[in-house]
């Protein structure tokens, strides 16, 4: 959504440009793992998923289910601060390089994906029929609700409510599968918000007028 110079009557600002992320997927299998374990967490957290997964198959112990829970929020907040972030254009091309030395390739691998469920408690949690098949639903559920056509484009849409937020230096939307009415600023250039309020014009345009840029954490 971007071009070289103004188009006379297209209220889309012609050097504006935003990222819209459908599919962080970090944060959802932070959501997926406070559902189908059943954590309670408290703070600033999320609706539930609008698709409720499958209790997992693993049994957690008191004390793991307590260090679960006493986690959750900390890092959750960190998940969706960086997914808010744009995206770091010179560290991604110096992983393309092919003489990069191992080391510094998994610094800046850490450094572009950020941080996560996985880095903190490992991979094997998500060895999961539970994660699988949500996994599966959660992408034919965005597959159907794209957009028909360019003028159903949400930020199209509400590009009047959209550019001044813009102007206010937010660059991406993150979108996470919740339900009802959830909206947060990301730091100094991001915008959370589920699938219900990016659909309704008025919901959208109160969230993107509510942005309100922050230092980044």
């Amino acid at each position: 959504m971007q071009s070289t110079h103004p188009i006379p009557g297209d209220p889309w600002p012609h050097d504006m440009i935003l990222a819209i992320e459908d599919d962080p997927h970090e944060a959802i299998e932070m959501l997926w793992v406070r559902e189908a374990f059943a954590l309670e967490v408290a703070g600033d957290v999320p609706p539930p998923l609008i698709d409720t997964p499958a209790p997992a198959a693993r049994t957690l112990g008191e004390t793991e289910r307590a260090r679960w829970q006493s986690a959750w929020p900390a890092l959750w907040a960190r998940v969706v601060a960086h997914a808010g972030r744009p995206t770091d254009s010179p560290a991604m091309d110096r992983l393309m390089r092919q003489d990069l030395p191992p080391e510094e390739r998994a610094a800046l691998l850490a450094e572009v994906t950020g941080p996560s469920w996985r880095e903190e408690f490992g991979d094997s949690v998500f060895d999961d029929p539970s994660f699988h098949d949500a996994r599966d639903r959660a992408s034919d559920a965005r597959r159907s609700a794209r957009p028909h056509s360019f003028a159903d484009i949400p930020e199209r849409r509400d590009v009047e409510a959209l550019v001044p937020a813009w102007r206010q230096g937010l660059v991406r939307i993150v979108v996470i599968p919740c339900r009802g009415a959830y909206a947060r600023s990301l730091g100094a250039t991001g915008l959370l918000v589920t699938p219900g309020v990016r659909a309704d014009s008025s919901a959208y345009r109160v969230a993107l007028t509510s942005f309100a840029p922050t230092a980044a954490s």
